[in-house]
């Protein structure tokens, strides 16, 4: 019992927490409809009755960088250090530097400074086969991280696929293709909101209809959190993005059941642990209740929310990051005891540079000790029954809900983000955050408590320092040999489609694709009839 306020504390998402938590605390909850056993819906404790001694979670490492061979070579690499999907299935999960991301070539100006730097540069089929060159395609789970330009990679990936006489129905994977987020997250969007959602809905239909081992989106909100939003706004908002996307796809016609089960969420692991582990069993309680109440969805498989996660880069500061290997571990635990069916653990070294080899292994082996060395994968849910876990979804599903409401009052997803409403919610968590840190009232060791006075080397990665003449050497050899006509056809009849709102885009990006027009020229082409989007400055505490 808590006797005064002075006894409780609270989660960086403002729940109120008391000492110590009992039956009282969870009183009269029907189990069979809150709780329920593993792989019961509301699926509370669990997708699968046994979870992971049926399969270990899937073993994603985000890799990218250079030239595209580069790229490659660091995923064999690390599926030689044990990454993998589920079953053992071989995996990649590639990110794109920024000129990729948003669609300009290599040789643009907008793109000259980050040629290969936050990611591997890609600009035609070319480039993407030589991406997958060594890689076994017809047995890879491949995970795309773009957004901007998601329709045209996917359509590069097809096309080089297909060039290797691998069908398009047989590919794996996933890929972001998320940019409504990125106003409250990255920024990685190219276009208008509405033709951002339309492209969106391009890639759904496609993998619906022709690619059915491909995840068409990835609720990325894991950069959300990253520029300061807590727990709760990261559910909250993932969610109501998940309703546009739903409904967007019923406009279109689909199926829900046909769509639902292959939208996949994708989460942060922070330094709370229990916060952590309470967001992600109320996530997949709200969205079986959303899809099976709300939307009337009839195959269980729809009502499982299928969640990626990623330990939190931004929790892992410059300084004495050797402290950061002990906070990846804690956070992976969090992921695993919450249920995770992917998870991407962050090197050390990630605040200094692209993660070298040795913080890369580090990080991979931190998945592989927790799977084989600690028995946390003996029993499913072993946190289920816990007073204070099963109050502490509550709370945050109760809260999770009052931002949806919200939302849904203001219009829906869009609407809330055109009036800068979840910029400034976050922007205000965030200041809030970074007040506690600079007043110590939230500890950061070796950054504001316990700081060390020697200075440990740490090792970074080295570039390469050509990648970008190399990079722009090749498309000047790609667009010589190429014949034009077919490029310029394709492009017209794309440009033409895109200046009607009901045109299905995605086969004539393939087109374009196939007939050798590159990342630069097709997204190029469609801004000339979207436009750019423009972002309007948020600051915390603005009305």
């Amino acid at each position: 019992m808590c006797d005064s306020d002075k006894d409780l504390r609270y989660s960086p998402s403002g729940i109120p927490l008391k000492p110590v938590y009992g039956p009282a605390d969870i009183p009269g909850v029907p189990y069979s409809e809150r709780i329920a056993d593993p792989g019961h819906y509301p699926y509370t404790r669990g997708l699968y009755p046994q979870m992971y001694r049926t399969s270990p979670w899937a073993t994603l490492e985000v890799s990218g960088y250079g030239l595209p061979e580069e790229t490659a070579e660091r995923q064999r690499f690390l599926i030689s250090q044990g990454q993998a999907h589920l079953f053992g299935r071989p995996a990649v999960h590639i990110c794109f530097d920024l000129g990729t991301q948003y669609g300009f070539d290599c040789a643009d100006p907008l793109a000259q400074f980050d040629v290969g730097r936050c990611g591997t540069q890609v600009n035609s089929i070319e480039d993407m086969s030589l991406l997958f060159k060594p890689l076994q395609v017809e047995d890879l789970h491949t995970s795309f991280i773009i957004c901007p330009s998601a329709a045209v990679i996917l359509a590069l990936y097809v096309a080089a696929a297909e060039a290797r006489g691998i069908p398009r129905h047989k590919l794996r994977g996933s890929i972001n293709n998320c940019s409504i987020i990125a106003p409250i997250a990255d920024n990685m969007i190219s276009f208008p909101l509405g033709d951002t959602l339309r492209l969106m809905l391009d890639v759904v239909k496609f993998c619906t209809e022709e690619m059915p081992y491909m995840h068409p989106v990835t609720f990325q909100v894991y950069s959300c959190r990253e520029r300061g939003a807590t727990a709760v706004q990261e559910l909250a908002f993932s969610l109501a993005a998940a309703l546009t996307v739903v409904r967007g796809g019923i406009d279109r016609g689909l199926d829900i059941d046909a769509f639902a089960p292959k939208l996949v969420f994708f989460y942060s692991l922070n330094n709370n642990f229990f916060e952590e582990i309470a967001k992600l069993r109320a996530a997949r309680r709200m969205w079986a209740t959303i899809m099976r109440d709300k939307f009337g969805a009839r195959s269980p498989k729809s009502w499982m929310c299928q969640m990626l996660s990623q330990t939190s880069g931004a929790s892992l500061p410059a300084q004495e990051p050797l402290n950061n290997v002990a906070r990846v571990a804690i956070q992976a635990l969090a992921g695993v005891l919450g249920g995770v069916q992917a998870m991407h653990t962050c090197a050390y070294d990630e605040a200094l540079d692209i993660p070298t080899e040795e913080a890369v292994r580090v990080a991979v082996k931190t998945q592989r000790i927790l799977e084989h060395e600690t028995g946390v994968i003996d029993v499913a849910d072993p946190l289920g029954g816990s007073y204070y876990v099963e109050y502490l979804t509550d709370r945050v599903e109760e809260e999770a809900w009052k931002y949806l409401e919200r939302i849904e009052e203001m219009g829906g997803y869009i609407a809330a983000l055109e009036k800068g409403y979840l910029q400034r919610e976050i922007a205000e968590a965030a200041q809030r955050h970074q007040k506690e840190v600079e007043s110590g009232e939230r500890v950061i060791v070796g950054v504001n408590k316990y700081v060390s006075q020697e200075k440990v080397p740490v090792e970074t990665f080295c570039y390469n320092p050509r990648a970008k003449e190399i990079a722009v050497s090749r498309l000047e050899d790609f667009k010589r040999r190429r014949d034009g006509a077919p490029v310029s056809a394709a492009l017209a009849e794309l440009q033409e489609a895109a200046r009607d709102a009901d045109a299905y885009l995605m086969p004539l990006i393939l087109k374009a694709i196939t007939n050798k027009a590159t990342v630069g020229e097709v997204m190029g082409t469609l801004r000339g009839v979207f436009g750019d989007y423009q972002q309007e400055i948020t600051l915390a505490g603005a009305s």
